[in-house]
């Protein structure tokens, strides 16, 4: 089984969303969201395409003009196999996380990324096969009504910023960054 990361956008309490969408906007924190998905790294085969698994509720408060994420398989988890994706390209529906983790196909397939929901998120942290953690820890009080498991620091330790910098393939700016009222910093976990 292909190793994958976890990639999310978190409070210190680890809040990761509200009412089924995010509870801020910060564009560079989607901007890098996009860029990690899409990366296929300089040492990797260029004809790659990285893989994103979420939920199907995460699916969903993807705004229907940017479904599925461009430039990447996307692979949808749903307990219901007839729900709709709308025929939308470069996209499949499996009902378990396994299934979704087997469909990676080497050949074809960079890097896999899981990018929610808070169910997805606990079953893959879970799993030996979760290799990094990629997290935009949230630096101010925003309420939230769903969560990301807490990082276990005996499984995971944090990356130095060269190593993120590393996995990342791009400068990443050090420290917390402030977006209005909203402080966040780019981290990277890797599994001990």
């Amino acid at each position: 089984m292909k190793p994958y990361t976890l990639i999310v956008a978190a409070t210190k309490t680890y809040g990761i969303g509200i009412n089924g969408g995010l509870p801020w906007r910060l564009p560079k924190d989607m901007a890098f969201f996009k860029h990690v998905t899409t990366l296929i790294p300089k040492t990797s085969p260029q004809h790659l395409q990285n893989v994103v698994i979420m939920g199907r509720v995460t699916w969903e408060s993807i705004p229907a003009k940017f479904r599925p994420l461009e430039g990447r398989f996307n692979i949808v988890i749903s307990r219901n196999l007839d729900y709709d994706l709308q025929g939308a390209p470069n996209t499949i529906l499996v009902d378990s996380l396994e299934k979704a983790v087997a469909l990676v196909d080497p050949e074809r397939h960079g890097r896999v990324f899981v990018i929610g929901g808070a169910h997805m998120y606990q079953l893959a942290m879970a799993e030996t096969h979760c290799s990094h953690i990629l997290l935009t820890s949230i630096d101010s009080d925003v309420e939230c009504d769903t969560f990301f498991p807490a990082i276990n620091d005996t499984d995971f330790r944090v990356a130095t910023h060269q190593e993120l910098e590393a996995y990342v393939e791009q400068v990443v700016p050090q420290g917390v960054q402030l977006h209005k009222d909203i402080g966040y910093e780019f981290l990277l976990y890797i599994r001990q």
